[in-house]
């Protein structure tokens, strides 16, 4: 038997172990392409991931944090599993990120995600966006900052399942056959470094939140859809879960409240990347989209909103001070009213469109999974009665409210 190899990854302070395996050392550039990889012959370091070839042929991959091995036949499948490994070890070590499952390709210097599960078309969707010349951030896993709010790119070459879809037009399914760098039983890896992958640790704002929603024989078709049903969605698809939940659920929000929100309905993905291009691209920086953005809330400060049954709403010109991951909510005046902790502050942030405790609940037992419902469920029934009598939220139907930007 081969002495292992030891492999060490810019960013991870420990290696990744190879043990009668060293060949997939010549396959890491081309999936972490613009990283720094460094291999040794031993290590003083154990190892966070290992990965050894048995005799029966197959590949028997560990992690640190997986209570059992999982194993492989074929390569490429093994380092696609070992491609989640690494992001996972990132996020372990690094907790000013969050992770989202989804892909990004930045238009017009801003990001829109499509943040779905296996097998939704993303990967496609966002390679055909590179064929059309835009920068591709991640087709699968994408880190966010905590302190920020930016998508990070972390320069992992994009994955395709095979067989491609039979309706890709010519030009793109030659832009993807001309781009293949690594072919496995199930999937392809492509090769768009450096013009259309985005250098690891670029960022980017983000924009926009698309939902693919892929319908045989329809018309791309985008449709607006709620804030707290996009939150609800990336909370789930968050797996940096090592973070404080406090800190995940505040940024997140943040995130999706600044950002437009749209289920994609569509059959081809060709089609599709001719009507996101027409939708989102804009000739503006991005001074000038923050600057159009506090004037579309402006627009909206007069415009009456039906508050449905059951649903509430932070009521307009309340302001909220911060300090640190906690809060003050201050009237028209100023004057400091209630004080939010960071749980709190979270929970305001949902307010900011119409929602139901039950939905406030929701989503705070996905952050905190080792929560008692019974008492998460007090707590935030405690706290609505308090912003209630202090005059700070609307109840439907019972109150029409004034959609404003405070």
């Amino acid at each position: 038997m081969a002495k292992p190899v030891y492999v060490h990854f810019e960013g991870l302070s420990r290696p990744l172990q190879l043990g009668n395996c060293s060949e997939l050392i010549d396959r890491l550039p081309l999936i972490f392409p613009g990283w720094q990889i460094d291999t040794q012959t031993s290590s003083t370091q154990t190892p966070i991931i290992k990965i050894e070839l048995d005799k029966e042929g197959n590949y028997r991959l560990e992690a640190e944090w997986l209570k059992e091995a999982t194993s492989y036949r074929d390569e490429v499948d093994t380092l696609c599993a070992l491609v989640a490994r690494v992001v996972k070890a990132r996020t372990l070590e690094d907790m000013n990120l969050l992770c989202l499952h989804g892909a990004a390709v930045e238009i017009d210097d801003g990001l829109i995600i499509f943040p779905n599960k296996y097998r939704a078309g993303k990967s496609v969707l966002a390679t055909c966006l590179a064929a059309a010349g835009y920068r591709v951030y991640s087709d699968d896993v994408l880190p966010i900052s905590l302190e920020t709010g930016e998508g990070i790119a972390p320069s992992i070459a994009p994955r395709l399942r095979t067989p491609y879809p039979d309706n890709l037009d010519p030009q793109t399914r030659q832009f993807i056959e001309s781009r293949v760098a690594l072919k496995g039983e199930r999937y392809h890896y492509l090769d768009l470094f450096p013009d259309l992958l985005a250098a690891r640790d670029s960022r980017a704002p983000i924009g926009s939140f698309v939902f693919l929603e892929r319908e045989q024989g329809v018309q791309p078709e985008l449709r607006p859809i709620s804030e707290s049903d996009v939150l609800r969605q990336v909370v789930w698809q968050n797996f940096a879960r090592e973070v404080d939940a406090a800190s995940i659920l505040g940024r997140l929000g943040q995130v999706v409240s600044k950002s437009q929100s749209f289920s994609l309905h569509y059959d081809r993905a060709d089609d599709a990347v001719e009507l996101l291009v027409k939708r989102f691209q804009r000739q503006e920086s991005a001074d000038d989209r923050l600057a159009r953005r506090a004037l579309e809330l402006q627009s909206t400060e007069l415009a009456a909103v039906d508050i449905p049954a059951g649903y509430l709403l932070r009521r307009n010109g309340i302001s909220e001070i911060k300090s640190d991951s906690e809060a003050f909510l201050a009237d028209a005046t100023g004057s400091a009213i209630h004080h939010l902790n960071p749980v709190g502050s979270a929970i305001w942030n949902l307010l900011g469109q119409p929602i139901t405790i039950e939905q406030i609940v929701e989503l705070l037992l996905v952050a905190f999974p080792d929560a008692e419902a019974n008492q998460v469920e007090a707590d935030v029934r405690k706290l609505i009665k308090t912003l209630k009598a202090k005059n700070l939220l609307l109840d439907g139907p019972r109150q029409v409210g004034i959609r404003g930007s405070g």
